[in-house]
């Protein structure tokens, strides 16, 4: 099985990867292009 997208679950071309917090744990998670472009914005402000 390919990777998938932690956001939207569509399979990988390119893997991006960010950092979350979850549970008070900081995790590494895939992002396919459009979702970590996104996720920048996000943490820009």
């Amino acid at each position: 099985m390919n990777e998938q997208c932690f956001y939207c679950e569509e399979e990988l071309a390119s893997i991006y990867s960010a950092m979350f917090i979850l549970q008070n744990e900081h995790i590494e998670k895939e992002l396919c292009e459009e979702c970590y472009k996104e996720w920048l914005q996000g943490i820009k402000g």
